[in-house]
């Protein structure tokens, strides 16, 4: 089973937690010295304790984060970025002529960080493994503590030298990040509580490694590294599908081989009763070989063939999408990806007989890449025998 590592990169230390399967069952917490500027000897370090891990989430402390309220036009992730980095010194006190910036599609909070000292950490953590995500802080510490059942508070988290800071949580949504003196009391401020056995101050680690499949548009990364990120993803559901129909296909293989030795069986136990009783034995051999194959194929019919719909939706949908994700349970199945027009796809499978009840399940949100502008899609489904 493949183990991940959710990292906190803070000024004065890295603090890392590993992770088991779809579940991010925790496993080990590690904690070390390092130097920003100089991250190799880090990552060398984490390897060596940790061993070899499938990917890597981080999680970039609020040490490093400029946080500011900023209203944006409802616009795709990729364009409320560009808006905030194409002058930051508009909206941030950062020194960096080139930053990275993170938004939130839930709120008006907004992130930048020196995209050259990002750039720098991931460059280094992925001679280690793929870094699948990185965001604030801040909103890794929500994650974790709403997985734990902590929907509303004010809660410390580390921050700079002589200062702290402080994340509110409301309703399960990150409302406010702001930072604040070491010495300064703020009332109701708590210390981050342990979540499945993750000490307090290892949580926003683990909200980070909990984070695998976040929108790449919320994340604290350059254009270059977003870019990787979302093919490094689409190659990820290319080969889960591969995995799947060749799945699917030993099953049916080994249910045909499974159905023939069953059939040899009955007919060796038909043939040693024959000269004993042929009639009666011939008889009931044959009623229970009529039965066997009635039950084999009323498990294979009561169903659609997943390669039918599958072959159905490549038939179907516009040569422009791309399906990111595929849930089916029993013939409700349910498609998430992008296309040029997401209008589209619900009209090219309620065309095909195949499909019925083909619903929206969610809004579209557009981004635009290489550029050329696309809209996301969530489409349900039932797939007709």
């Amino acid at each position: 089973m493949s183990i991940r590592v959710g990292l906190e990169l803070m000024p004065d230390r890295v603090r890392a937690i590993t992770v088991r399967g779809w579940r991010a069952s925790p496993v080990d917490t590690f904690e070390i010295r390092w130097d920003p500027a100089v991250p190799r000897d880090a990552v060398m370090l984490l390897r060596q304790h940790l061993g070899s891990v499938s990917a890597i989430s981080v999680a970039v402390g609020l040490g490093f984060t400029h946080v500011k309220l900023v209203p944006l036009p409802p616009v795709s992730d990729e364009e409320r970025r560009a808006m905030l980095t194409l002058e930051p010194d508009r909206f941030f006190a950062i020194d960096a002529s080139d930053v990275v910036a993170a938004t939130r599609r839930d709120s008006d909070l907004v992130f930048a960080a020196d995209a050259a000292l990002v750039e720098t950490w991931i460059r280094e953590l992925e001679n280690w493994a793929p870094v699948s995500c990185v965001q604030p802080s801040p909103a890794a510490l929500a994650r974790a503590l709403v997985r734990g059942g902590t929907r509303d508070g004010a809660f410390r988290i580390q921050s700079g030298e002589g200062e702290a800071g402080l994340i509110e949580l409301s309703s399960g949504s990150l409302r406010e990040v702001r930072r604040i003196p070491e010495s300064e009391p703020v009332r109701n401020l708590r210390e981050a509580p342990s979540v499945k056995r993750v000490p307090g101050e290892f949580l926003a680690a683990y909200g980070a490694a909990l984070d695998v499949d976040a929108p790449v548009g919320e994340m604290l990364v350059s254009a270059a590294a977003s870019r990787r990120i979302r093919r490094r993803r689409s190659m990820g559901v290319v080969r889960s599908l591969v995995n799947m129909l060749l799945a699917m296909a030993f099953a049916g293989a080994a249910l045909d081989r499974s159905r023939a030795r069953i059939l040899e069986r009955e007919e060796e136990t038909a043939a040693m009763l024959a000269p004993k009783a042929a009639g009666a034995a011939a008889l009931q051999s044959r009623l229970a070989t009529l039965e066997m194959q009635s039950t084999v194929a009323e498990a294979r019919t009561s169903h659609p063939d997943p390669v039918d719909v599958l072959a159905a939706l490549s038939r179907r949908l516009p040569r422009d999408a791309f399906v990111m994700t595929v849930r089916a349970d029993g013939d409700a199945w349910q498609i998430d990806g992008t296309a040029r027009s997401a209008g589209r796809v619900v009209p090219a499978l309620d065309a095909d007989p195949m499909f019925d009840d083909v619903r929206v399940l969610s809004g579209t949100s557009r981004f635009t890449e290489g550029g050329r502008t696309f809209e996301t899609f969530s489409v349900s489904f039932h797939a007709r025998r």
